[in-house]
């Protein structure tokens, strides 16, 4: 099994010695090598992503609004929140991200993952008579959805 050059993980400079809040840096590849292929790549290893088969048996697919991109939202998700993802999370992140991936291949962070959950529902406009919702309270809500889980 061969693996891209961009597979190899490595501490980023600078975070030596800094707080780990959540979980070690890890990275989400996938490639189509004679057949699609996902990764989880961290410092520990390189290591298949488990298909847990939420929806259908339909094998991991990208680069289109398919079954099999909809297995790897799911199995993403899963994977990097210790959780399992609430459907309207799933399907938003299908859509806007794993169905646009490069159909040849991709390379997604854990603090990429990170990000999008922080902010794809966070809403800078919210309706004059609601509080608005800072970062920060959304990074609170995520954390407090992640503790109930």
């Amino acid at each position: 099994m061969a693996f891209p050059a961009c597979a190899s993980a490595r501490e980023a400079p600078g975070t030596r010695g800094t707080r780990d809040l959540c979980r070690p840096e890890h990275y989400y590849v996938g490639q189509r090598s004679g057949g699609t292929e996902v990764y989880v790549v961290s410092r520990a290893g390189i290591e298949p992503l488990a298909h847990h088969g939420s929806r259908s048996s339909a094998p991991f697919d990208w680069g289109a609004p398919s079954p099999g991109a909809l297995e790897l939202a799911f199995a993403m998700l899963a994977h990097g929140t210790e959780s399992t993802p609430p459907d309207l999370i799933c399907v938003t992140f299908w859509t806007e991200v794993v169905a646009c991936f490069d159909r040849a291949g991709f390379v997604l962070g854990y603090g990429d993952l990170a990000l999008w959950l922080l902010t794809a529902f966070y809403d800078p406009e919210p309706p004059p008579l609601r509080r608005r919702l800072s970062l920060r309270d959304c990074v609170r809500r995520m954390r407090s959805w992640r503790r109930q889980r």
